[in-house]
Formats: structure tokens, C-alpha cells, sequence
């Protein structure tokens, strides 16, 4: 199963929220041995970018193993409203 979530910040933290996101791929590399790709959108809405964290292959707790990793992140500061997380799996193909 792979997990995407979204969020906004100010555009003005941009280097802020590489520097957070860049110390929790590193806590979730050394803690629970996952990769995670940072991504955000080309365009600055409401002076605001909208980034995607996505993990591939996420094991069955890792909602619950994320939280108190985020909790100690200084991410959390530079929200602008909620982290939004979609969950996908694999989905079997007939050919």
C-alpha cells in the first residue's frame, strides 16, 4: 500500500519545509528503514504551495509510526490548515 499526503504552507517557507521534510525522510529512513519523495505543485495559490509527501510500501501501522515523528517536527509550525493522507493500493489487472 502507498500513502499520499498533502498539505499547504506560505510560500515564503519554502526552504523552511525542505529543511523539516529533509529531517523527517531522514527520522523515517533510520527509524522505520522507509524512502519518501517530497513533492509540490509548480504554482503558488493564495501565496501558498501545496507539497505531497509519498511513501511506497508503507507497512500496516504507519500512520501510527508517522505521528509522533511529526509531533517532534518543526513542520508542524508551518501548516496553513490540516495534513491531508490518501491511502492506494495495487490494483490486480485482467489481461
Amino acid at each position: 500500500m502507498d500513502c499520499y499526503i498533502y498539505y499547504k504552507t506560505a510560500a515564503v517557507h519554502e526552504a523552511q519545509v525542505i529543511a523539516a521534510v529533509a529531517l523527517l525522510q531522514n527520522k523515517l529512513f533510520t527509524t522505520l528503514g522507509l524512502k519518501m519523495r517530497l513533492q509540490r505543485r509548480p504554482e503558488i495559490t493564495d501565496d501558498c504551495l501545496t507539497w505531497m509527501e509519498v511513501y511506497r510500501d508503507i507497512p500496516a501501522d504507519f500512520h501510527g509510526q508517522l505521528a509522533p515523528l511529526l509531533h517532534a517536527n518543526p513542520l508542524q509550525a508551518l501548516l496553513q490548515g490540516e495534513r491531508h493522507a490518501e491511502y492506494f493500493e495495487d490494483a490486480q489487472l485482467c489481461v
